[in-house]
């Protein structure tokens, strides 16, 4: 065990010095031990850019852009960490469409924060699936990853298998109009018929909040299968909390 220990040492020294920790935002070099002698994360991120993240104050939204009267669930609300300022939509784009998994830690830490500040209590952790092609084509899901992570960091159960979904739709973001995109995800999601939600408080997980349809749909097919509870939980949202007429950040 001594010396599996100090191989591994020696192993990650060697790494350390051929290959030096870099920010994953903008590749200066990260001083890790230093990060953590002050009891700091390693999520690779050097101090000039972890002082001008976008991090948001006020943490909860409303799910939906535009609320609708007869809407089943209108008080289903998304915690998000990050306003979709830079350099937020280069990362979670690359993390989408370009393979770059190494955002996910640091991306992951700040929503963990997020959800820790917010107070609730959840019973599990189920990210948002993906269509079978686009997962087949990408190779991973991203809000799986970034619930992974989540799960670890808060020590909740993660169970993606209670959420499936059930057709293949276009991307959210190739949609502009809000009425086609609710219309592109409705019905696209649902519990299987061998899994119980029931009664459960779920932490519903996303990268992104933009008109909100695709997690209030997901969260919609959870409250149908009789989830106790659902929150949903987004890295980033370009939207602003609007309270009495003035726009929060």
């Amino acid at each position: 065990m001594i010396v599996s220990d100090r191989l591994r040492g020696s192993i990650t020294r060697g790494v350390g010095y051929f290959f030096p920790p870099v920010c994953v935002f903008c590749s200066a070099g990260v001083d890790v031990e230093a990060d953590r002698a002050e009891g700091l994360p390693d999520i690779r991120i050097c101090r000039h850019c972890l002082s001008s993240l976008p991090l948001r104050r006020t943490n909860r939204l409303s799910c939906l852009s535009n609320p609708y009267p007869d809407d089943p669930i209108p008080d289903f609300s998304v915690i998000s960490a990050f306003f979709y300022e830079d350099p937020i939509p280069s990362a979670i784009l690359s993390l989408k469409f370009g393979d770059a998994t190494y955002f996910v830690r640091a991306l992951s830490y700040f929503l963990s924060q997020a959800v820790r500040r917010d107070g609730a209590t959840f019973d599990c952790i189920i990210p948002v699936p993906l269509a079978a092609k686009r997962l087949r084509e990408r190779g991973y899901n991203q809000a799986e990853r970034i619930a992974r992570d989540l799960s670890e960091d808060l020590s909740i159960p993660l169970v993606p298998s209670f959420l499936e979904r059930t057709r293949e739709t276009r991307q959210q973001s190739s949609v502009t109009a809000n009425s086609k995109r609710a219309e592109n995800v409705r019905g696209a999601f649902s519990v299987p018929a061998d899994v119980s939600v029931s009664g459960l408080s779920i932490l519903l997980v996303d990268d992104i909040l933009t008109t909100g349809h695709t997690l209030h749909e997901a969260a919609l097919a959870l409250f149908r299968a009789g989830a106790g509870s659902v929150t949903g939980a987004a890295v980033s949202s370009g939207r602003l909390r609007e309270q009495g007429g003035r726009a929060l950040r």
